[in-house]
C-alpha cells in the first residue's frame, strides 16, 4: 500500500476523516485513540475498510502488541479428481465458516481455467481478478484481495474468460506460490481446479492441509483416487530423481501407467529396498509424511458414507498412505438455490442439513473445537451465521436476462456495452 508511504486516511469513531502519518497513527495507537475497528480509505476500492483489514495495517498492529512478526498463514488447497462435486460450494462455506469463529482467512480462485469462486460469494464482477496478477497490474496477491461482505473474509478471485489464464507459465506459477505464502491471513483456502493436470497437482502438494473433495459415485471415487496415485507419484519422482535405481524401477513396474497397478507401494519399497537402501529410505518418508484428508459431499443415504470408507481403505492398501476422512456433508436441494441465487449455502440456509453438516466438520474436524465450553460457543457461533445471513447482500438475479451482446439493436446507443456479461438494461427483451 503506497499511502503508508505518504500516510492514510483515517476515520476514528465518530471523529471526522482525516490523513495521519506513520509516526502519528504510531502516537494515537498508544494513546488507544486509533484501533482495529477504526477505518481506513482504500483507494483501490475506493471504500473505507477496516484497519486490521489492511494487509501492511495488520502487521503494524501484530507488532506494536509485542508479538514480533505476523506468523505465516497455513494454506488448504481444495481439490477434487473429478467436476460437478460440489468443490466450489464447499470452499465458500468453509471460508466463511472459519472467518466467522475469529480466523483471517483468504479465499483463492485457483482454477485458473473456469473461476468461479467469485460468483458462489454474490461477488458477481470482482474489481480485481488474478488477470491484474498476471498481467503485473499489480504487484502482489494482496493487492488485488477484494473484502466480502463476511468480516474476517477476503477473496482473490480468478480470471475467468481471459485468453492464456488457464495456462500460466512457469515463472508465473512460481511467483504465485512464493506470494501465496507471504498473504496476510491465518489461513489461505485454494479453491484449486478439477483434475489432475500439473498446475493442480503443485499447489495441492505444497499446501499445509490437503483437502480432497469427493461424491459417493463410482465414477467420482475412482477419480478421487487416480489424483491421489498422481500427487504421490509427483512427490516420489521429485524426491528420488537423483537415485536411478529408483527411475528404472519405476519404469519396469509401470507405476504411471493409467491401468490397474500391477504392484502395490508397499511392494515397491520391498523391492526398492533390495536395490537400494537408501532410496527405499526415502520412499518411506514420502509415504509417512503424505497426509491427505476428503470430505464426502452430496451423500443421500447411510450407505453412502460407506464409499468413503472404502476410498480410505483402497488408499491405504494400494498406496501406503493414510486418507484421513474428515467427514461428510449431505446431499440437500437447498443448496441448488443457494447457488441460483449467488449466496453461500452457509448463509443463504444455516439451519439447512448441508449446512449443519459443514459447520460440525469445520467446528470439529478442522478446529478441533469439543466438549462443554464448545457447546455455548457453538450457540454464539449460530447466533452470528443468522446475522451475517440477514445482512448478506441479496442479489437480484434474473435468470432469463440476455447476455450483452454487439449483436443487440440497442448496442450503439448503450452506455453500458458489456459484452459477455448479463444485459443491465433489465426491461428490455432479448434480440
Amino acid at each position: 500500500m503506497n499511502e503508508m508511504m505518504t500516510g492514510l486516511f483515517v476515520k476514528m469513531r465518530d471523529k471526522q476523516a482525516s490523513r495521519v502519518s506513520l509516526e502519528e497513527l504510531t502516537v494515537l495507537v498508544r494513546q488507544g485513540s486509533f484501533g482495529k475497528d477504526d477505518q481506513v480509505w482504500n483507494e483501490e476500492l475506493s471504500d473505507w475498510v477496516r484497519a486490521e483489514d489492511t494487509p501492511e495495517l495488520r502487521d503494524f498492529f501484530y507488532r506494536k502488541e509485542g508479538r514480533g512478526e505476523l506468523p505465516k498463514a497455513k494454506i488448504y488447497a481444495i481439490a477434487s479428481g473429478k467436476g460437478g462435486v460440489g468443490k466450489t460450494v464447499l470452499t465458500s462455506s468453509l471460508g466463511i465458516a472459519l472467518a466467522s469463529m475469529g480466523e483471517k482467512v483468504m479465499l483463492v480462485d485457483a482454477d485458473f481455467g473456469g473461476a468461479n469462486l467469485h460468483t458462489c460469494l454474490g461477488m458477481l464482477e470482482p474489481r480485481f481478478t488474478l488477470f491484474d496478477y498476471f498481467t503485473l497490474q499489480k504487484e502482489s496477491l494482496s493487492d488485488i484481495a477484494l473484502p466480502t461482505p463476511v468480516p474476517n473474509l477476503h477473496l482473490i478471485s480468478g480470471a475467468c474468460g481471459s485468453l492464456g489464464m488457464a495456462n500460466p507459465t512457469h515463472l508465473q506459477k512460481q511467483l504465485f506460490i512464493q506470494d501465496l505464502k507471504k498473504l496476510h491471513a491465518d489461513k489461505v483456502l485454494l479453491d484449486l481446479g478439477a483434475g489432475s493436470s500439473l498446475d493442480i497437482v503443485d499447489l495441492f502438494l505444497l499446501a499445509d492441509e490437503k483437502i480432497l473433495v469427493a461424491a459417493p459415485h463410482p465414477t467420482s471415487l475412482y477419480e478421487a483416487f487416480g489424483f491421489l496415485k498422481v500427487c504421490l507419484l509427483r512427490e516420489l519422482n521429485a524426491a528420488l530423481k537423483s537415485f536411478p535405481a529408483a527411475m528404472e524401477l519405476f519404469i519396469k513396474e509401470k507405476i504411471n501407467r493409467p491401468e490397474k497397478m500391477q504392484c502395490t507401494m508397499a511392494e515397491l519399497v520391498g523391492k526398492m529396498s533390495r536395490l537400494d537402501r537408501h532410496a527405499a529410505h526415502e520412499f518411506e518418508k514420502i509415504l509417512h509424511a503424505f497426509r491427505p484428508r476428503m470430505i464426502l459431499n452430496m451423500v443421500q443415504k447411510k450407505d453412502d458414507v460407506k464409499e468413503g470408507m472404502a476410498l480410505q481403505l483402497a488408499v491405504a492398501e494400494l498406496l501406503s498412505i493414510e486418507l484421513d476422512y474428515l467427514g461428510y456433508v449431505s446431499f440437500d436441494p437447498i443448496v441448488t438455490q443457494a447457488v441460483k441465487e449467488t449466496k453461500p449455502v452457509l448463509l443463504f440456509a444455516p439451519e439447512s442439513k448441508a449446512a449443519q453438516d459443514l459447520a460440525a466438520l469445520v467446528r470439529v474436524k478442522l478446529q478441533g473445537r469439543k466438549g462443554i465450553k464448545e457447546f455455548f460457543e457453538k450457540k454464539k457461533w449460530q447466533k452470528q451465521i443468522r446475522h451475517y445471513s440477514k445482512e448478506y447482500p441479496r442479489l437480484e438475479v434474473l435468470q432469463d436476462v440476455p447476455i450483452c451482446s454487439v449483436n443487440c439493436f440497442y448496442w450503439d446507443n448503450c452506455e453500458y456495452q458489456e459484452g459477455g456479461h448479463p444485459c443491465r438494461v433489465r426491461h428490455l427483451s432479448p434480440i
